[in-house]
């Protein structure tokens, strides 16, 4: 299947609006490509989007691509990644896997990020616009 095929299945811009509403922290979610390019993007405008040249934030997509695509690489011995959070001192980042697509969010510092995970997947998992199986 290819990528097109994947992208009408989802409306990404309404799931990056849907995704940036859950929590006044989130400062910014993106859809990641298998290339670490953003095919969708909602940032706030004073948040870390700002602080961010265009080569940073391209950089740090990739990375995060480049992190997904590198934990696949245990998939057979401890199953499939669906998230992961890293913490940071000035912001904390969440990672979705979705198919051929990575998911970032980040926010602000928050005391509780597990529950801001579960609440970010549910949202995830309800804009499908078909049941998929994985």
């Amino acid at each position: 299947m290819t990528t097109r095929y994947f992208e009408s299945l989802f409306e990404f811009d309404v799931l990056c609006c849907n995704i940036s509403q859950i929590d006044e922290n989130i400062e910014l979610t993106a859809v990641l490509n298998n290339k670490g390019r953003a095919i969708e993007m909602t940032a706030k405008e004073n948040g870390i989007n700002k602080d961010l040249t265009p080569m940073k934030r391209e950089m740090l997509f990739m990375e995060s691509v480049l992190k997904s695509n590198m934990n696949k690489e245990h998939n057979h011995e401890f199953g499939n990644v669906y998230s992961s959070i890293l913490e940071r001192e000035k912001f904390t980042v969440f990672s979705f896997e979705m198919l051929e697509y990575v998911i970032l969010v980040i926010s602000k510092p928050i005391i509780n990020p597990m529950e801001l995970k579960n609440r970010i997947s549910e949202t995830i998992i309800s804009s499908r616009k078909v049941e998929l199986a994985q």
